[in-house]
């Protein structure tokens, strides 16, 4: 064989895959701002399950968020830990693992801080998937009638936290 027809061999071998990849992820619904919040359940590190009916009546934030995401993840941790402090009372705020280990993420917590939140384990990526995150760290807002309020793609900055927060009208602490 040479080198050209082993080269139409290998291309359509190569793109047609990826070409289809492309198209099941682009043709997949996503939620958007005003959509209701994807259903789930899912177990936390601590072993207990959280499902959205559980936050039913409440807003919620989800951060998805990996150990290994450096510098955004750590850069944005002590935003959300302030977030918990200044919110919390009002809004649930909730982490997910995204390609993550709970092991990676307990050390991640023990060298960072714990903010005090619950964090998600998410095999598979199902949740994430749901929810078509390209990459951590993400953030969504829930209302309290499980709307999706707000997408945050990147990492979160104090001065964000206003205006993301802003949609669930819970007060500036």
């Amino acid at each position: 064989m040479n080198g050209r027809t082993l080269r139409w061999l290998v291309v359509p071998a190569v793109v047609l895959p990826l070409a289809w990849l492309l198209v099941v992820s682009l043709s997949r619904p996503v939620p958007r701002v005003g959509d209701p919040a994807p259903d789930f359940s899912l177990r936390t590190l601590d072993g207990d399950t959280v499902t959205a009916a559980s936050l039913a009546g409440r807003p919620y934030l989800l951060n998805f968020w990996a150990s290994w995401c450096v510098p955004a993840c750590v850069e944005e941790h002590p935003v959300l830990i302030e977030a918990q402090q200044r919110y919390g009372e009002d809004v649930t705020i909730l982490g997910v693992l995204w390609r993550d280990t709970p092991e990676a993420a307990h050390r991640f917590l023990a060298e960072y801080g714990d903010g005090g939140w619950q964090h998600l384990a998410d095999p598979g990526e199902r949740l994430a998937g749901a929810w078509g995150v390209i990459g951590p760290p993400e953030t969504f807002l829930v209302d309290a009638e499980g709307v999706v309020a707000a997408r945050w793609i990147g990492p979160l900055t104090s001065a964000d936290l206003p205006g993301l927060f802003a949609p669930v009208a819970v007060l500036d602490r």
